[in-house]
């Protein structure tokens, strides 16, 4: 919550670059990449002005044909620490992320108390989910996060997947540094088959959000 209550208003750039492979061995071939802006308001975040392959798209983020992913900014966090969530976790090991020896966590999350959302064509699930979280000791925050999804019942489209987002300390023009993310990585592969996408995503350009306004003159008479 205080990672959370923090932040102050920003906007940043987020860059999607969607793969597809259809083999065993991964053999990841580009389909497109997707841009847009990000708005954090009031705790919410927000997406527009999407473009794919530099063409302007007049559609939603939710609207936007294969696979996209929101949360990165906070949402995933303080869900996954929401006592109503009953996350188990346990101490791992030490390891280093953005440069910084963090202290690793291995939790897990059951299916009854998963606010996890995957969508795949028309149909939503909340899985089961585990995976780890990399914590700076000097400032309780989360430098990595990476959950995998288990558990899908049997007729739902997708039988794997996971994600991964790693956070660093951001300026905002101003001497002040926030923890936001900078990079995402999301795997979903279709059940019983080797074909599998791959979105890459970098949040890049932040800077302060400080609204926007509109001056109209009205005619001298």
């Amino acid at each position: 919550m205080d990672f959370t209550e923090t932040l102050p208003n920003y906007v940043c750039t987020e860059m999607i670059a969607r793969y597809a492979s259809e083999s065993a061995r991964p053999n990841w071939q580009p389909i497109d990449v997707v841009s847009a802006e990000v708005l954090y308001e009031d705790h919410k975040e927000s997406y527009r002005n999407l473009t794919q392959n530099g063409r302007k798209l007049n559609k939603k983020m939710e609207d936007l044909d294969g696979s996209w992913s929101t949360g990165e900014f906070g949402t995933i966090l303080i869900n996954l620490f929401n006592p109503a969530t009953a996350a188990n976790f346990h101490y791992s090991k030490d390891s280093r992320s953005a440069g910084i020896l963090a202290k690793v966590y291995d939790y897990s999350v059951d299916h009854r108390h998963s606010t996890w959302t995957v969508s795949v064509g028309g149909q939503s699930y909340m899985p089961a989910y585990k995976g780890s979280i990399w914590i700076d000791p000097a400032t309780a925050r989360v430098l990595r996060i990476e959950m995998q999804a288990y558990g899908f019942p049997e007729d739902f489209p997708d039988d794997h997947v996971e994600t991964a987002t790693d956070y660093e300390f951001t300026r905002l023009g101003d001497a002040k540094q926030y923890l936001l993310p900078v990079h995402s990585e999301n795997l979903a592969c279709q059940r019983g088959t080797n074909n599998c996408t791959r979105n890459a995503i970098d949040f890049r350009n932040y800077h302060k959000y400080t609204g926007e306004s509109t001056i109209t003159f009205g005619k001298d008479k």
